[in-house]
Order: C-alpha cells, then sequence, then structure tokens
C-alpha cells in the first residue's frame, strides 16, 4: 500500500496520539481523500500485532468497499451483516452496524475498533457497539466531524486530527475541480418548522416537489450534464419517487432508490451508475455516505438544508476524479452554496461543535452597512439602503434558472450575505480574513481594529481571572 504524503502525515500524527494515551481519536478528511485507505492501512498494523479488529459501517456499499480495499491489501476478513458468508476466524471483521447490534458478543475480543462515518457515533446502536469495547482503542472516520444538526462529537472522541482541506486536494489532482450553479432567488423557506436542527422534511418536500422546480432540474441536467451520471438529492422518498418519474417522462434515464431497495437492485443500480450508459439516481439520504463511484459527473441539490454536514456529504460525491472528466457540475436549486459556500470553503472542525444557534430574531443587519434594524425593515435607517425583497410566497412559485458561479464570486457574495456567525466561525481573528469580511460588508474601515481589540480585552480579561482565582 502506497500512502499519499498526507495521508502518511496524518497516520503519523494518530500512531503518536495513541503512543501518548490517546485512546479515542476522531480522523476528519474531505470525501474522495482516501480515508479507507488510511484506516486499512492502520487495521493491518494492528494485525501485524496481533490484535482483533473490527470495523463499523453502516451500508452496504460501505461493507463491499471495505472489503475490496481489505482484499486489495492481502488482508484476511470477516463480515458481519445479514446475508454475508462468515469467517469468525480472522483478526479483521467488518460489521454492519444493524447486524452487530445484535450480536456484540463478537466485540468481546476486539482491541481495535474502527468507525466508519464516525459523525453518526452518537445514535443509540453505534453509542452502544462503542461502549461495548470501552478498553479498546478507537479510530473514527469521516468527512464532517459533527452530527448532521451540527452537534459536536466531545462525548465520543478525546481528539480530532485534520487531514488535508477540499481545496489542496484539487490542486494536487486528488478531487476534481468543479463548477457551481444556483439560482439567483432561492425557494421561499420562510415559516417552515424545523426538526432536529433542519427543515422538517415534509413541508420542505411541498415547497421542492413542484412542476415548476422539477422542469428547471431537468432543464438545467440538459444544459450542463447532458449525456452523464448524475445524483439527485431528494427531500423525501415522494419527492424522490416524482423527480425520477419526471426525468423518465422527459426521456432521461433515471431510477429511485432508498433504504428498502432490495440488495440485489441496489448494487445493480450502482454498477449501472458506474458503467458507460448514463444514470440519474434520485435518492433520499441513502446515497449521501459511502459511494465511491468516479464516474458521476455531477449532483442534483433538491434538499435545502441547514446542515453543513450533510450539504458537505452531498456534493461530495461528485468531487472524486476520473479520466475525462474535467470537473465536477453541482446543480445546486437548493441554494445550499449560499448557505453553506462553495464545496472548496475551507471549515474550522471542531469536536465541540457549531455554536447554537438562537430562536428567530426580531432584528436583522443591514446587508450594506451591517447595522442592527427591524426584521421587517426595508431600508435602513443608518445609511438609507435598500434590504432584500423576500422570495415570492410560495402560492406564487416562479422558474429559477441556475446561474454559473465562479469561486470569486459565490465567495465573496457568502462573505457579504452568508449567515453572520458563519462568516466569523471562517474569519476567526485572522486579521486578512477579517479585511475581507470588512469590504464584502461595507464595514468601515476601523471594524477590524475594534474585532480584534475586543478579542485580546476579553483574552486579557481571562487571563487576570485565571491568575487571581
Amino acid at each position: 500500500m502506497i500512502l499519499r504524503d498526507y495521508q502518511q502525515r496524518d497516520i503519523a500524527a494518530i500512531r503518536t496520539l495513541f503512543t501518548q494515551g490517546k485512546r479515542r481519536i476522531c480522523y476528519a478528511a474531505p470525501t474522495g481523500s482516501g480515508k479507507t485507505v488510511l484506516f486499512v492501512h492502520a487495521a493491518r498494523k494492528a494485525v501485524q500485532q496481533g490484535l482483533s479488529v473490527a470495523i463499523l459501517v453502516h451500508r452496504q456499499e460501505l461493507v463491499d468497499q471495505t472489503c475490496e480495499a481489505l482484499a486489495a491489501e492481502g488482508i484476511a476478513y470477516g463480515i458481519v451483516a445479514a446475508g454475508y458468508p462468515e469467517n469468525a476466524d480472522a483478526l479483521v471483521q467488518v460489521c454492519m452496524v444493524q447486524t452487530l447490534v445484535r450480536r456484540s458478543e463478537r466485540l468481546q475480543d476486539v482491541k481495535f475498533l474502527i468507525v466508519d462515518e464516525a459523525h453518526h457515533i452518537l445514535a443509540a446502536t453505534w453509542s452502544a457497539l462503542a461502549a461495548a469495547v470501552p478498553k479498546a482503542r478507537l479510530l473514527g472516520v469521516t468527512a464532517t466531524p459533527e452530527r448532521l444538526d451540527g452537534k459536536g462529537l466531545s462525548t465520543a472522541f478525546d481528539t480530532l486530527v485534520v487531514g488535508p482541506t477540499v481545496k489542496e486536494l484539487i490542486a494536487e489532482g486528488w478531487l476534481s475541480p468543479f463548477v457551481v450553479f444556483a439560482p439567483e432567488h432561492q425557494v421561499d423557506l420562510k415559516r417552515l418548522r424545523t426538526v432536529a436542527g433542519d427543515y422538517a422534511l415534509g413541508e420542505l418536500a411541498n415547497r421542492m416537489n413542484t412542476d415548476i422546480v422539477l422542469a428547471d432540474a431537468i432543464a438545467e441536467y440538459r444544459k450542463h450534464l447532458d449525456g452523464q451520471s448524475a445524483l439527485a438529492f431528494c427531500v423525501t422518498i415522494e419527492h424522490s419517487r416524482a423527480t425520477a418519474r419526471a426525468f423518465r417522462a422527459a426521456g432521461i434515464n433515471a431510477v429511485h432508490l432508498d433504504g428498502d431497495t432490495p440488495t440485489g437492485e441496489r448494487r445493480d443500480i450502482i454498477a449501472h451508475l458506474g458503467g458507460a450508459e448514463p444514470l440519474v439516481v434520485c435518492n433520499c439520504g441513502i446515497i449521501a455516505e459511502g459511494l465511491n463511484v468516479p464516474v458521476v459527473a455531477g449532483v442534483i441539490l433538491l434538499r435545502p438544508t441547514r446542515s453543513l454536514a450533510l450539504y458537505l456529504q452531498q456534493i461530495g460525491r461528485a468531487l472524486r476524479p476520473a479520466p475525462g472528466k474535467q470537473r465536477a457540475v453541482i446543480l445546486d436549486h437548493a441554494g445550499n452554496v449560499y448557505r453553506h459556500g462553495f464545496p472548496d470553503l475551507e471549515h474550522t472542525w471542531s469536536l465541540a461543535g457549531r455554536p447554537k444557534k438562537r430562536g428567530k430574531a426580531l432584528v436583522k443587519r443591514c446587508s450594506s452597512c451591517s447595522a442592527l434594524i427591524p426584521a421587517a425593515a426595508r431600508e435602513c435607517p443608518e445609511c438609507a439602503a435598500a434590504q432584500p425583497l423576500p422570495a415570492a410566497p410560495p402560492g406564487r412559485p416562479v422558474s429559477r434558472p441556475l446561474l454559473k458561479l465562479d469561486a470569486m464570486t459565490a465567495h465573496e457574495r457568502w462573505l457579504a450575505t452568508g449567515s453572520f456567525k458563519s462568516v466569523m466561525n471562517w474569519a476567526g481573528l485572522n486579521e486578512a480574513r477579517l479585511h475581507e469580511v470588512a469590504r464584502a460588508r461595507g464595514y468601515k474601515s476601523g471594524w477590524v481594529y475594534y474585532r480584534l481589540k475586543t478579542a485580546r480585552e476579553a483574552s486579557e480579561d481571562e487571563l487576570v481571572r485565571a491568575v487571581w482565582k
């Protein structure tokens, strides 16, 4: 196994932390960076030391991909999953979470537990399995080290190792360049309830499952992806089925895939997706994770989401490079790029998760001068700048053709109009980034100075309090 430079660096960092006594390590690296290769390398080192290893996954496709990677390295393995033959004598066991929870006795001798898609580890079944081997070393790998609702993983892991960024991987040729198309005016999502930190799916589906939205999706596919395979991410199973029907009615080969699709049919669909004949696979959450089909030319985002993790998982499906693939195409009908930024935006990951958002505000920031003004104001009382008009009401849907966004334009638009908390989380106390924010939002020249001064004084106050405790 030949590891890439960053993989050698990161596996060395993980090994050092284990040597120093850390027992629960989370490794974060973008989709397509080779996390499976990394943890298979770690599993091989454990086997050489005579340690038993369990690798936890939660999708049939992940079982198959992990087994292929182990076989390629000549590592003997067993499988704990319904419908697969067992090899109980192998030191490495690839375990489907849903099966292993009923056979947890198989974990009693495990010394090294590897958890793929580790952002799920706080779910009841996953955490129960991790708790069953408290003395084992734990390595979790994920592209997004936080739950889909933005909560952190600090109760499951001791420390976080962050791998390369998307921008670095694209520059080195390990990920594909991309182009993003998004609507100038977003779908109106006002008054939608939120459940577990994201939009209520039933209400959201009513906004997205309309003839106009589906007609736009078909038109944009033909304009930018015609004759190529793509993944469409939908809100609900019925929305996914309706999307597949609409594409087929327009003469485009499309299928629906969900968790109840029979195993053999799922394998056939994935194999077809990687073949020469183009196919649009419409799904609802079933292939946002773990799918490794580089030939996929693009993604069609039809599910608005407040979850950064879900957004990154979805767009990551198209970023793997392939022969003849010049770029990945992201057709963002959901407007998620405006909520979360460009695919290669650098994120500051933390096991603590993201700051908890408060309830609906009665005020908003002026889009020009950043002054706080009444939420209903159409003109800023401070600078007289007109405020953006609300989107068309749900009862009057309009077509939303997509516009090509280059990285600079999209980044500047995100800095100017994105969530203030999200933008400031990106900027931190980096003076150059703060100046970018100030220019994009039209802040006065002293804003950066006062923000850094305030942060410095707060740090000094904290130091004084610590000394006098």
